[in-house]
């Protein structure tokens, strides 16, 4: 046995994904609210953006200590946290930050208004790259400035930035381009030189970078990341760097999140957006201790979590190539969805979404509001059981299959 495969059958046996979560005493937005909206006791979901596991035994065990003290007053980053944060961007990703380019917040989104707010002007241009997680727009619309979607293109299956795209969208009033790295839904790690290039021509024009990087802890093995920052001295000069422990340890609910930003005027900039929100005092005193925890520790959880993940991916990609060979799905290099396109059932959403919903009691997340390029396409969420997904995906081919003018035998899955 290689180590390689040793530690991953090691990892597994240490932290056991396979089996579902009892929910009882849970109330979450992915679950229990779809439950309450559709009425449906028995739904399914693969929707909101939260792993259906709990968090890592350390963390688990951090905020028990964190609780029993019994003090919840407004916290402060010790030097340990710092060094937890420092340590996983050096040890993960071989990028070298700076105790004094760190700042924290409730969430990734709160931080991207706070930029917004400091460097744009209302009528200002902000480039996205869709098919991307709604928010990307809303929040430029929401602020009274103007999104400019700059497509992904989609090449057999794989998804590229359009450069050539870039460069004709910009224009006098472009100031950011918020970058999806890696990219929710598609699961693109945008590689170092594709990185580059993208500094490239924003550096020439003059736009700045906003990186959401939430997801660069959940890599499948084998695939690297570069953070923007750490591609060029430009790069790291006019970038803001957006992650969080939230995603990658199933810490949303906990409202921390955190910025790097090597250039201290753009620093300074993010830190008037917090006091005008009043942001910039205290925190959440569970999500530090949280954060610290995940960061030094629980790598092991994350791997073997990984390992799952893609596990997951594998078992949906090759049911919808065996059952369904008419939807593609693309490879994915982290994150935890997976990206079907339905173009070709050449049936609108409005048919396929109450089949998906109602029959097949079933809740995905519709590409349509992620921009252009998502149309007729779903995501689904793998960070779950394989129990449980095993179970909705026969519920979703049972539905869509008969689209396709075949039947669909339950036994044969």
């Amino acid at each position: 046995m290689s180590a390689k495969t040793a530690r991953s059958a090691s990892e597994q046996s240490l932290h056991d994904f396979s089996k579902a979560i009892d929910r009882s005493a849970l109330s979450t937005l992915k679950w229990e609210m779809e439950i309450d909206r559709l009425g449906d006791k028995d739904l399914f979901s693969f929707g909101t953006a939260d792993l259906d596991f709990r968090s890592p035994p350390a963390v688990v065990e951090a905020l028990h200590r964190a609780v029993e003290a019994g003090h919840f007053g407004y916290p402060l980053r010790r030097p340990s946290y710092y060094d937890a944060v420092t340590g996983y961007l050096s040890r993960r990703f071989g990028w070298q930050v700076e105790k004094t380019w760190i700042d924290a917040c409730v969430a990734i989104y709160p931080s991207m208004h706070s930029i917004i707010m400091e460097l744009t002007q209302a009528g200002d241009e902000i480039i996205y790259q869709p098919p991307v997680h709604h928010v990307f727009a809303e929040i430029v619309k929401a602020n009274d400035r103007v999104p400019v979607a700059n497509q992904l293109i989609n090449r057999g299956g794989t998804y590229e930035m359009d450069f050539a795209g870039l460069e004709a969208c910009i224009t006098d009033r472009t100031k950011l381009l918020l970058l999806c790295s890696p990219h929710n839904p598609v699961g693109r790690v945008w590689t170092r030189d594709e990185l580059k290039e993208l500094a490239r021509i924003c550096s020439e024009r003059g736009v700045i970078v906003v990186s959401d990087e939430v997801y660069s802890g959940m890599l499948y093995e084998g695939t690297e990341f570069t953070p923007f920052a750490a591609v060029s001295e430009w790069a790291a000069m006019n970038s803001y760097c957006l992650f969080s422990p939230s995603k990658p340890f199933n810490l949303t609910g906990l409202k921390h999140s955190i910025v790097v930003t090597p250039n201290p005027v753009l620093r300074d900039a993010f830190r008037r957006g917090l006091l005008r929100a009043n942001l910039q005092y205290g925190g959440s005193a569970l999500g530090y201790a949280a954060a610290e925890v995940a960061f030094r520790d629980c790598d092991d959880w994350s791997h073997a979590l990984m390992h799952h993940i893609a596990g997951n991916h594998a078992y949906v990609t090759d049911l919808i190539r065996s059952f369904l060979p008419e939807v593609t799905v693309p490879v994915a290099e982290a994150a935890y969805f997976a990206w079907l396109d339905l173009s070709r059932l050449n049936t609108p959403r409005a048919v396929y979404e109450p089949l998906i919903e109602r029959q097949a009691k079933l809740v995905v997340t519709y590409g349509e509001p992620m921009g252009p390029g998502g149309e007729n396409h779903i995501r689904i969420n793998l960070g779950t059981s394989r129990t449980i997904l095993e179970a909705g995906m026969r519920r979703l081919l049972s539905v869509l299959v008969p689209l396709t003018g075949r039947s669909f035998d339950e036994s044969a899955c």
